[in-house]
């Protein structure tokens, strides 16, 4: 018989086992525990959790077919007409009726592996998702297939690792289907990709600009790759120094000085990570860099040495920034100048005046144009591969960024007439030519024929 009847009322056995439970449970409130022998402890926590399961279970049942109590006092969902009388969180129940409406409508065996204890919540979840992102081109018996395997997987996988098989079990069954989706969801994923494409600078005001935006993965991957050929050496330089150091014993030029308590420039700012802890190395002051320091300076190493041959064409000639100052400034490392509208020192200018693509027009008392540039004071590709055998590295000592990684430079610099010839060319990596031409540096020869970099007081 179905029904039992308490005095006139029949109780049928759902709610007759309930209140049993219920009723057990508070009979059991006063004991513990904690003086169980060992096995009974373990048949206790593997018995709650299947217990568990099999009441979230009836749970997830009941909300998917109870929407007649919700319809009867006005609510949207039995999970919110639930949350209003028991005063719990709306958010939970919301999750619980979203897996209600799913497993009792379209999932069956997921509600089966509930109510025998099986299945948890999470596991339920993580199984829907996964069915539920085959999308509608799949046919009805390969996602009751799926929906099999995926509920006998949840005996041996918790529900992080339900979601990483999910991923891959149309591959298992219908490998012909699965690489039709796949294709179709990597289409539709780069285009919105595309889409979402933005990209912001907002300058800061302090010399600085903020860069900001959003690029798809594949071409996001690529940068990576080009920034790490950038700042892979110096990489590598700590590595190597951390092999011939592996006490973790630190001199005067490996950062900080536990005695002085002095603290590295950048360290674990904005979330980075602290820069005694990074595997980078500054081969001139002996800091350690942390990672995303490193990565701006390699992104500002990239973009200048990007081929300006190669860009699109802008008013009949290539991509080009023209730096504008006066000759006699020039000449004695003072004052500022005028690069694509922003004012940079003059030490900077000698700088960019070694690069490709950088045009200087020298302004003389009443700033007529001198000089527009000429071709010769750019080191050809046959220097440059003559400079790559001659020096296989920086110049600068303790620098090993290779060769190919750095940018030609002149020892006398242009804007004071300097040749543009192999006796005069050196190479020198994007950080160390920042230093070469900046005058809070004094710039020595060593007997080796590298260059020795020194603070001035």
């Amino acid at each position: 018989m179905d029904n039992h009847f308490s005095g006139s009322t029949i109780v049928s056995p759902l709610l007759a086992m309930t209140r049993s439970v219920d009723e057990q449970l508070k009979q059991a409130r006063g004991a513990t525990p904690a003086f169980l022998p060992l096995p009974e402890k373990r048949e206790l926590l593997t018995t709650l959790v299947s217990l568990g399961n099999q009441i979230d279970g009836l749970l997830v049942e009941a909300l998917g077919v109870c929407g007649d109590v919700a319809d009867a006092e006005g609510f949207k969902t039995a999970g919110t007409w639930l949350a209003t009388q028991t005063h719990s969180e709306r958010s939970v129940l919301g999750g619980l009726q979203r897996l209600a409406d799913d497993v009792t409508a379209r999932y069956p065996l997921v509600l089966e592996g509930m109510r025998t204890g099986n299945v948890s919540v999470r596991q339920a979840e993580a199984i829907t998702r996964s069915l539920d992102a085959l999308g509608t081109d799949v046919s009805r018996d390969i996602k009751v297939e799926a929906e099999a395997r995926m509920v006998a997987f949840a005996a041996e996988f918790d529900a992080h690792e339900l979601k990483k098989l999910g991923a891959a079990i149309l591959e298992t069954i219908d490998p012909d289907t699965f690489e039709d989706n796949e294709r179709q969801r990597l289409e539709d994923e780069l285009r919105k990709a595309h889409e979402a494409t933005r990209l912001t600078l907002r300058q800061r005001g302090d010399g600085t600009t903020r860069i900001s935006g959003v690029i798809p993965d594949a071409l996001a991957a690529r940068l990576r790759t080009c920034l790490s050929a950038f700042s892979s050496p110096r990489h590598d330089t700590a590595t190597a120094n951390k092999a011939a150091n592996p006490t973790g014993t630190t001199d005067n030029r490996d950062g900080a000085d536990s005695a002085s308590g002095d603290v590295p420039d950048n360290a674990g700012g904005n979330g980075s990570p602290a820069a005694d802890d990074s595997p980078y190395l500054d081969p001139v002051t002996g800091k350690r860099l942390p990672h995303d320091r490193v990565l701006g300076e390699a992104l500002c190493a990239f973009i200048e040495a990007a081929d300006p041959t190669r860009m699109p064409i802008q008013g009949g000639a290539a991509t080009t920034i023209i730096v504008t100052m006066d000759l006699d400034k020039l000449r004695a490392g003072v004052g500022v100048a005028t690069a694509g509208g922003e004012r940079i020192p003059a030490g900077e200018v000698r700088r960019l005046a070694c690069q490709a693509g950088i045009v200087p027009a020298v302004l003389g008392g009443k700033s007529e144009i001198l000089d527009l540039g000429r071709t010769s004071r750019l080191f050809s590709p046959a220097q440059r591969k003559a400079l790559r055998v001659r020096y296989r590295t920086c110049i600068v000592e303790g620098c090993d960024v290779p060769g190919e990684q750095c940018e030609a430079h002149h020892h006398r610099p242009w804007s004071k007439g300097g040749p543009t010839n192999l006796e005069d060319g050196a190479l020198a990596c994007p950080r160390h030519h920042h230093l070469l031409h900046d005058d809070t540096y004094e710039v020595t020869f060593t007997p080796q024929g590298e260059v020795r970099l020194h603070r001035r007081c």
